[in-house]
Order: structure tokens, then sequence, then C-alpha cells
């Protein structure tokens, strides 16, 4: 194998750093038909979707074991439905996706820290420190805060936690993640299944690039939309965060995302596309709940 992957590491040298990556998935039989060199490298995604909740419901303990949870209360209510809308709209829009993932949503008592997340299969949390950030002049933060997980929802359904895990892990994980997968039987799915926790806990560590924030930001908006909440509320959103980095370094949660007034713009542009559909939906109901 070691000699076969060589050869097959030839026509990627100039993307040294994802040869291995490559190699495997010349080796593992996927498809990369249409794609080449360093472009095939940010469309990889070595992790079987079905391993994403696997992933969440690895990490998600770990996460928060130190994290007081708020679990009544009018802000829990509030973030359970706004999470459930949103959530439903994802399994409208991308069922194939949505509909096999785990979804679960925690609400952290953490004053001090603008935050909130989905892990790979649908684990979510929210920070208590971003909900003044997503008030609006009337103290609502509902519509705000659906702009924020809109787009970690969308992170998830489009995979870019796996897709970035690919890129970043070692070639010898890859290797043996690929292995058992290609392995079969009951032993090598619960390898695979542990392989796949053991990196779950590295996923809040991961940057997706500008691009992924960007298709997370379309994805998101449509989430938004189709859940009955105003597209246009996440210009409003941005530039609330943009004061109140005060012109500051931007929260390391945010560091590798496009500035605020970059994202404000693109904002701008994919509205249009976006503001048929909420207003479509608007005034929707009878939705059901996403826990059982």
């Amino acid at each position: 194998m070691k000699n076969l992957a060589s050869a097959l590491l030839k026509p990627f040298r100039r993307c040294a750093s994802w040869s291995a990556p490559l190699a495997l998935v010349a080796l593992s039989g996927i498809s990369m038909s249409g794609l080449s060199g360093c472009n095939a490298i940010s469309q990889l995604n070595l992790i079987p979707v079905s391993q994403d909740p696997v992933l969440g419901a690895q990490a998600y303990p770990e996460l928060l074991k130190e994290e007081r949870t708020i679990d009544s209360g009018q802000d829990y209510q509030t973030v359970l439905r706004m999470t459930e809308r949103l959530v439903i709209a994802a399994k409208e829009i991308d069922p194939e996706i949505a509909d096999l993932f785990e979804w679960e949503v925690k609400l952290v008592r953490r004053d001090d820290l603008v935050n909130a997340w989905c892990l790979p299969g649908g684990k979510m949390a929210v920070y208590t420190g971003i909900l003044p950030v997503a008030s609006d002049a009337s103290g609502d933060f509902e519509t705000g805060l659906a702009v924020v997980m809109g787009h970690e929802i969308a992170h998830a359904t489009l995979r870019h936690g796996t897709r970035a895990m690919t890129r970043q892990m070692g070639a010898q994980t890859i290797l043996g993640i690929v292995a058992m997968a290609l392995g079969g039987g009951e032993d090598g799915g619960s390898s695979l299944a542990l392989a796949a926790g053991n990196l779950g806990a590295n996923f809040l560590n991961l940057s997706f690039g500008r691009d992924a924030e960007l298709e997370a930001d379309r994805r998101g908006l449509l989430y938004m939309a189709k859940a009955g909440y105003d597209p246009r509320a996440a210009v409003g959103f941005w530039q609330r965060m943009r004061d109140a980095s005060g012109g500051a370094q931007q929260p390391e949660w945010l560091s590798t995302h496009p500035s605020n007034e970059n994202r404000i713009k693109q904002i701008e542009g994919l509205l249009p596309e976006v503001l048929p559909v909420y207003e479509q939906s608007r005034g929707s109901s009878g939705r059901k709940s996403f826990q059982r």
C-alpha cells in the first residue's frame, strides 16, 4: 500500500501538505472526477456523513462538562423555539443531510463569552454573552440569534467541519479511519466511531475559510427566511457586532471569518435571493418539535 500511495501522490506534489489525503481518496475509490490538484482538496471529505452524529455525540459532553447550562426560563424557551424553527427549515431544504442528524441545543450561562456553535451531526450551544448583541432596539434577541444559529446550522448541513477535519488531520489518522470504514463489520464500525469521537473534541479549533463562511451565510439566511425570520435582520446583527467590537480585534471565534464590514456587504448582496422565501414563509405555524 505504501508504494501504491507514493505512486498516487506524484500528480499532487504542488499541494504537498495534502498529498496523503488525496492518495487515500484514490485508494478508497472516492470519485474526484472534475477536480484536480489543490481544487480537489477544498472539496474532500473522508468522514462518512453517517459519522457526523457520532462526532457530535462524542464531543458534546466534553465541550460542555465545565459549563453551566440553563434549562428553564424565558431565554431558554426562546432559544429552544428559535432553534426548532431553524432545524425544521433545514430539514425542509436539505432533508438528505438534516434528517440524519440528532439535533439538540443547550443554553450556556457565560455572560463573558460571545459565542454559539453547531457540531457535526447537529449538537448546538448558545452562550448568554451573545444574547445582548443579538437583541434589537426592543430588546428581542430571537431574530438576531436566528442569524447566528442559521449560519452555524448551515456549517453542519454543508459539512464544513468534517471537510476541515479532512484537510487538517494527519495522514496516518485519515488512513486509519478510511481503513476502518472500508473494513466494514461490527468491530470496524465501532473503531470508526471511536476515532471520529476523538477527532470531535478538536472541532471548535478548526477554521472553515472565507468561501465556506460565505456559503454558510447564504444557506443560513435561507434557513432563517424559511423559518419565518426576516433575513434583513442579519445586517443589523453584524452592525451591532461591529459596534460591540469598537474597532478592536474580532473575538477568537470570529478570527477566521470575514470582517464585519465585508460580511455586511455580502449579506446585503444575498438578500434578494432569500427575501422571497421569507415573504412566502411569514406567519407559518403548526411546526413540530425537532426533539423527541
